[in-house]
């Protein structure tokens, strides 16, 4: 496969300004400060309140869970495709948290792959119709909090390709890299980023060898490319459980791991979430 970089296009930065509340019984903290698209912010926040808190970010509710005595936790996805401008979160009365979005560059790339994995067959399209509107369905789960701590990386290895990639592929398809792919021999064992529950185990199209993991409040983490499997669907697994092994099935061109995570149906840098402190 021949890569090149050839330009680089131009995405919001998040920072995000929290205003302080003055209340004892009420406040609220944001990490990290600065945000990149696709990033994903945790939100810690200490209530008297006996209801779970509720915050709104571009009409979409951000979902609280419960931590220990009157805290909580909220994970909020930053969409990559969010347009450059001034947000407010709208908490509660007497607490201002605001988002402002400035320009970034991610790198584009050109790419070069044989035909048939570019342009599909009727039948070929079809199935990647299944396969999509299946997937579709699971980002929709919305399971109770099942992880623990912070989430580690699936593998030992080196990351090969970030997350926002632009790709061209032979002059004509354009795609951004909504996931990152992870270096790796062939049989390389990958782990699970935190504890949940296998979702989906199955042969895809684009992802070859594929598990999906449910870890509760619609955060899910995708396993792609997978020489074999070490779980079952519907398996209970802990952070660190080796669940598969590098390979090359689907439509890759060489043995690596690409893995994805889904916020409530938005793709997040996985990295992101890797670098959040819990």
């Amino acid at each position: 496969m021949l890569l090149k970089f050839i330009h680089k296009f131009y995405i919001p930065v998040l920072f995000i300004l929290l205003t302080p509340c003055t209340s004892n019984a009420f406040n609220i903290k944001a990490q990290p400060v600065e945000v990149f698209p696709g990033d994903v912010i945790f939100f810690k926040m200490t209530s008297d309140e006996t209801s779970l808190p509720v915050a709104v970010f571009r009409g979409k509710e951000i979902k609280f869970y419960k931590l220990q005595g009157n805290e909580y936790g909220a994970l909020m996805p930053v969409d990559i495709n969010t347009p450059p401008d001034d947000y407010s979160i709208d908490v509660k009365s007497g607490v201002s948290l605001s988002v402002k979005i400035k320009p970034y560059a991610f790198p584009t790339k050109k790419i070069t792959l044989p035909e048939e994995k570019v342009t599909l067959s009727p039948e070929d399209s079809m199935r990647v119709e299944k396969e999509y509107l299946m997937q579709e369905e699971i980002w929709k789960y919305a399971t109770e909090k099942s992880w623990g701590g912070g989430f580690i990386s699936p593998t030992d290895t080196a990351v090969s390709e970030k997350f926002g990639v632009k790709r061209i592929m032979n002059e004509k398809k354009n795609s951004v890299h909504l996931g990152i792919d992870m270096k790796g021999k062939s049989g390389t064992p990958v782990k699970a980023i935190n504890s949940g529950k296998v979702v989906m185990r199955a042969e895809l199209f684009y992802g070859g060898n594929t598990l999906i993991i449910d870890h509760g409040m619609g955060l899910l983490s995708v396993y792609m490319h997978l020489s074999g499997f070490n779980v079952e669907s519907g398996a209970e697994v802990a952070k660190g459980d080796v669940i598969g092994f590098v390979g090359m099935t689907g439509r890759a061109t060489g043995p690596h791991l690409h893995m994805s995570v889904k916020l409530q149906g938005v793709s997040i840098n996985p990295e992101a979430l890797m670098r959040l402190e819990f």
